[in-house]
Formats: structure tokens, sequence, C-alpha cells
């Protein structure tokens, strides 16, 4: 049985492989849907999952203090209806994020070690091709921002994508890679919110909404870090200069946990919470310490 699962691993990873190498053209539709699928799939929960969340949210929000008297149900149901408008733009505008970086060869020489599975360092694609495909989404995603109303936040993105990775702004130091992702989820913040209330732009969002993306560039700028912890070797190899490389593992870790700790307190206080608002959040918050002392035993091998 085990010889079988074995010989059946080996059997699929070759085919991938030899997939791999054909040309393009002759590729299945399937090939190519699961390889794009690849190239976001670790940032679905980072990134997609919270800017949809947000959208929601502030909509509510924007709903309530418009119509003190609004109907949750009923607004809930219109703001749905408005979702897959912000899935597809959000990750759209993804995927050309990831196609512009992964491409790099420091990028392909990280995630040999860190992903060997995402569709450069697996030979599912050659960097021309990826390049050709930036070609064609670029000018799509432009149209498609346009057709949303939301053409300037899509070009500022543009502007991010293109400090980020064609200016290495991602290997300039921590403080700038932190910055630079602060700002462009926040920007993608404010344009999902104003597709899912069909605003013409992030302009004729409210100053509390404002208010909101602010305090989420603060957050993610203090806390974004935790995400290089489990890309210590691939980012040392690449010679990126992330926090847990410059500061160190552990003390990156303690740091983030008193980050989140203060923004636990900080942002109920912003969205004007009840104290059972600080209760539930800061229950939650508190674990976080718990976690990073089974992280430093574990990561030290005790």
């Amino acid at each position: 049985m085990e010889k079988a699962e074995k010989d059946s691993t080996y059997d699929e990873h070759r085919s991938e492989c030899l997939a791999a190498h054909q040309p393009a053209l002759e590729r299945s539709w399937i090939f190519h849907l699961h390889t794009l699928w690849l190239f976001t799939k670790t940032d679905l929960k980072t990134v997609i999952a919270p800017t949809a969340t947000f959208a929601i949210c502030c909509g509510l929000a924007e709903h309530a203090a418009q119509d003190p008297s609004v109907n949750i149900q009923t607004t809930l149901l219109k703001l749905f209806k408005r979702l897959p408008h912000v899935l597809i733009w959000t990750w759209s505008n993804l995927l050309l994020l990831n196609l512009a970086n992964q491409r790099l060869p420091a990028s392909i020489l990280e995630d040999s070690v860190n992903k060997p599975w995402r569709p450069l360092p697996s030979n599912r694609m050659t960097p021309d091709e990826t390049r050709h495909l930036l070609l064609w989404l670029l000018p799509t995603v432009t149209l498609l921002s346009w057709h949303l109303n939301v053409a300037n936040e899509s070009i500022l993105g543009l502007v991010f994508i293109w400090m980020y990775n064609d200016l290495e702004g991602s290997g300039e130091g921590w403080f700038t890679r932190n910055a630079l992702n602060a700002v462009a989820l926040a920007n993608w913040d404010a344009a999902a919110t104003s597709i899912i209330l069909k605003r013409k732009g992030s302009a004729e969002l409210t100053n509390r909404t404002w208010v909101w993306l602010y305090a989420v560039v603060a957050v993610i700028m203090t806390t974004v870090q935790v995400q290089d912890l489990p890309d210590i070797h691939g980012d040392r190899a690449a010679d990126r200069k992330t926090m847990p490389l410059v500061v160190g593992e552990n003390v990156t870790r303690w740091l983030t946990a008193a980050v989140v700790i203060l923004w636990s307190f900080t942002c109920p206080r912003i969205c004007d919470l009840e104290v059972f608002g600080y209760l539930l959040i800061m229950t939650t918050r508190l674990e976080t310490l718990v976690r990073v002392d089974d992280d430093l035993v574990h990561s030290a091998g005790l």
C-alpha cells in the first residue's frame, strides 16, 4: 500500500513536471487555472478575506451613519450582492502584484527555499511567460478598475507595486518594507469599500472611514513583520533585510505581541466600543502572549 502511494505521488509529480515543460498553448485550461491559484494561494487569508471584511464592516457603518434606523439584514443583503465585485477586483490586483513579485530572480531564489510549489520555482511557468501574462493583465485590471470607479486607487496600487518590486523596496530595509505593505493594503481597503458602496472612488468615503483606514496603515505597519517569520531561510538566501533578520526572531515575536496588545486597547477606542467589546478583543489577544512563549519553546527545540 505504501509503495503504491509513493508511486502515485511520483507519477503525479512527474506529470506536472512534464506538463510544465510543454508550450503554454498545449497545456490544459485546468493547468492554467491551478497555476493562477498557486500565485495567490498564500495571500487569500491575509489579503482577500481581511479586505472583504473591512469593506462589509465599513459599508454597514456608513449606512448606519446616514440612517440610524437602517435595517441591518437588508443592508447586509445589499452589500453581499456587491461582494463578488470586491472579490474579483481584489483578487485580480493581488494576482498582478504576485506576478510582478514572484518573477524576480531574488523572489524565485527565496521561493525555492520557502515555497518551492509556487509556479516559477516548480517550473510550471517561466519568468518570460509571467512577463507576457503581466502585459495582458495590466490593461485588463485597469479597465476593470475604471468600470468600478476605482481607477485612481488601482493606478496608485501599481505605483506601490513598482516601488516594492522593481525598485526593490521590499529589500531596502524592514521599515520601508512594512510601510509599503501598509499603505498598499490600506489603499486596497479604500477601493474595496468604494466598490461595495457604489461610490465614485475613495474620495467620497466619510471621515470616519478614513480614520479607520489610517488605523489600518498603523496596525499593518507595526505587525506585518509576523509574515516574515516563516520565511527567514528564504529571505536570508535572497539577502533581504526583514525585521526577524535585522533584530532577531525572538525580539520580533515579543515586539509584535506587545504591539498587538496595544492595538487591542486602541482599536476599540477608535470604534467607540463598549466595555464588552474591549473584553472580547482582549480575551483573544492575551492568548497571543501564550502563543509567543510556546513558539519560542518550539523554535528552541525544547
